[in-house]
């Protein structure tokens, strides 16, 4: 059995800005939360009404205007998604 030395979560997580893609979602509203508990010292929801990160500019842009409100992010978690539920699943 492999034994790992993980950082404690509010360590790792106290001076990092995070990008979640989709943090106003479902999931990710989740995740939000538990970043904010576990200390991230900024966390960072972009809209999709604000940028289309299915276009490359749009991405761009979103990662030049984060880091012009002070440093570049350290992470990002990318949970966003076209959802529908499961009528517009089979639909599409």
């Amino acid at each position: 059995m492999t034994e790992h030395n993980w950082p404690d979560s509010e360590t790792f997580w106290r001076d990092k800005r995070v990008m979640v893609t989709g943090g106003a979602g479902f999931l990710g509203s989740f995740v939000v939360e538990k970043l904010a508990a576990r200390g991230a010292a900024e966390v960072i929801i972009p809209r999709s009404a604000d940028y289309d990160l299915t276009q490359l500019t749009a991405v761009q842009q979103l990662l030049a205007d984060t880091a012009q409100q002070g440093r570049p992010v350290d992470m990002v978690i990318h949970l966003a998604a076209k959802v529908g539920g499961i009528g517009a699943n089979r639909e599409n």
